[in-house]
C-alpha cells in the first residue's frame, strides 16, 4: 500500500512452491524461496575473506565498521536503494555466526602481555601519572619561588637604598658559671671613690613652682611624637648655643647641628617614637632644672642612617637622657640649654643587622670622665664640667668670627 491508501502490485515470475507466501510478486518474490531466511545466500560470499570472522578481528574493528560488511552490510537494501521502496533480501538476513579462532586469541593476548611487561608500557601507563604528579609539584615550587623573588625584587625597586642584613648568624659563644668567690684579680685592681661628688651635687635653695618634667614630655612629644611643625617645637624648645652629647664622646653644638641631626634621625626611621618610662628633676625657677629622662625607642629603618644604609629592620633600643632646663632670659621662654644622652647603639647596630666594622664611629670611646665633677653643677647659677664648656667656648669663638 502506497501513501493515500493506494495499492500497489509488483508484477513478474510466479514464486517458487517452497516460498512463503507474504503477499509479493515479481522477481524480488524469486529470494523468499528458502525456507531459513536466516539461511545465506550462495551468491554472496560467508565473510570478507573467505571466513568467519575471529575475535581479534571483531577487537581491531572500529565501533563504527561493522567485520560483517561483506557479508550482509553491505548488499543493497531499500534503504541504499532508490528505485524501490520494498523489503530486500538484506532487510531479511541475519549476521551470519561467528566464533574466536583461539590460536589467534591465544597470539594476541601473549603479545599483550608482552607488551605490558616491557618498559615502554611501565613509562607510559604505569610512570605516567606518578610523573605527572612529580612534574606539577616542581612546577608549582618555581612559580612560587618566581611570585616570591619578583615580590621582593618589587620591594627592593620601590626601596634601592635597603639593603639585605650583612652580618652572618651564628652560634652564640657558650655561657659559664659564675665564680663562687670574689676574683683575686678584682681585689687587686686599683680602687675608685666616688663620694667627692657628692657635694657638688647640691640644689640651692629657689621657687619650684615650674613643672619642669612636664616640660620635658610635652616638648618631647612635639618634636618626636606627635608628627607636628617640627621646625617650629625646635626654635620653640631649645636655646641657640645648645650643647648635646652622645655616644661614643660626640658632641652636638648649636641649633642648626641639632636640626640636622634630628631631621637625620626622621629619615632613618620615619615611624620613630620616643616611650618616656619616667622623669625626675631637680633645681628651681631661678637657675633651672636638672632633669633625667630614661626612654625606650622605636623604629623601622627605612632610610639612611648615621650607622649605614637601610635595611628595612625594625628596632627597640634604651637610653637615658640628663637635660639642663632654663628659662631664656631674652625671650622667657624655657628651653634646653644642654643634653647628655646615652642610647644602647651597640643593640640597636646589632638589630638592624649592620657589619660593626663599617660602621662610622671614632676608633675609641673619648668621653671624658668626670670624676668628682657632676656634668651640671649649680654654684648657685649651672655651670657645666670643664670639658663641656670649653667645647661650647670654642663653638662660640668659631661662630664670632664667622
Amino acid at each position: 500500500f502506497g501513501s493515500a491508501g493506494r495499492r500497489f502490485v509488483l508484477r513478474g515470475a510466479a514464486p517458487s512452491s517452497n516460498a512463503p507466501n507474504l503477499g509479493f510478486t515479481g522477481e524480488r518474490g524469486a529470494m523468499y524461496s528458502r525456507a531459513d531466511v536466516s539461511a545465506p545466500l550462495n551468491s554472496s560470499p560467508a565473510v570478507e575473506g573467505g571466513r568467519t570472522p575471529t575475535l581479534a578481528a571483531l577487537v581491531r574493528s572500529p565501533f563504527w565498521q561493522s567485520p560483517f560488511k561483506a557479508s550482509w552490510a553491505d548488499t543493497p537494501s531499500r534503504q541504499s536503494t532508490s528505485g524501490s521502496t520494498v523489503a530486500s533480501e538484506s532487510d531479511m538476513r541475519l549476521p551470519p555466526p561467528w566464533s574466536p579462532d583461539p590460536s589467534e586469541f591465544g597470539d594476541r593476548r601473549l603479545a599483550r602481555v608482552q607488551e605490558q611487561r616491557g618498559w615502554k608500557y611501565f613509562c607510559k601507563h604505569t610512570l605516567m601519572a606518578p610523573l605527572a604528579f612529580a612534574v606539577g609539584l616542581m612546577l608549582g615550587a618555581a612559580l612560587s619561588a618566581w611570585m616570591f623573588i619578583g615580590l621582593g625584587l618589587g620591594a627592593a625597586r620601590a626601596s634601592p637604598d635597603i639593603l639585605p642584613p650583612a652580618t652572618e648568624s651564628k652560634a652564640p659563644y657558650a655561657a659559664v658559671l659564675p665564680p663562687t668567690m670574689v676574683p683575686a684579680a678584682y681585689m687587686a685592681a686599683q680602687p675608685l671613690n666616688n663620694s667627692c661628688l657628692i657635694k657638688n651635687l647640691v640644689i640651692p635653695d629657689g621657687p619650684q613652682t615650674f613643672d619642669a618634667c612636664g616640660f620635658v614630655i610635652k616638648s618631647t612629644d612635639e618634636v618626636w611624637n606627635l608628627r607636628g611643625d617640627v621646625d617650629a617645637a625646635i626654635d620653640k624648645y631649645f636655646h641657640e648655643e645648645y650643647l648635646d652629647a652622645g655616644s661614643w664622646g660626640r658632641r652636638i653644638i648649636g641649633k642648626k647641628a641639632l636640626r640636622d641631626a634630628v631631621l637625620g634621625e626622621m629619615r632613618a626611621f620615619p615611624d620613630i617614637k620616643i616611650h618616656i618610662t619616667d622623669c625626675v628633676c631637680k633645681g628651681n625657677d631661678n637657675d633651672g632644672y636638672k632633669c633625667a629622662m630614661p626612654d625606650v625607642l622605636t623604629g623601622t629603618n627605612s632610610g639612611p642612617s648615621s650607622y649605614g644604609p637601610p635595611t628595612g629592620r625594625f628596632a627597640r633600643w634604651t637610653g637615658l637622657v640628663e637635660s639642663l632646663v632654663k628659662r631664656n632670659p631674652a625671650t622667657g621662654q624655657w628651653q634646653y640649654y644642654a643634653e647628655w644622652g646615652v642610647h644602647d647603639e651597640w643593640s640597636l647596630i646589632q638589630q638592624l643587622g649592620l657589619d660593626f666594622s663599617r660602621v662610622p664611629r671614632p676608633a675609641i670611646n673619648d668621653e671624658p670622665l668626670h670624676d668628682c665633677s657632676p656634668l651640671l653643677r649649680f654654684t648657685p647659677a649651672p655651670v657645666m664640667d670643664k670639658d663641656d664648656l670649653r667645647d661650647q667656648e670654642r663653638h662660640a669663638a668659631a661662630k664670632s668670627a664667622v
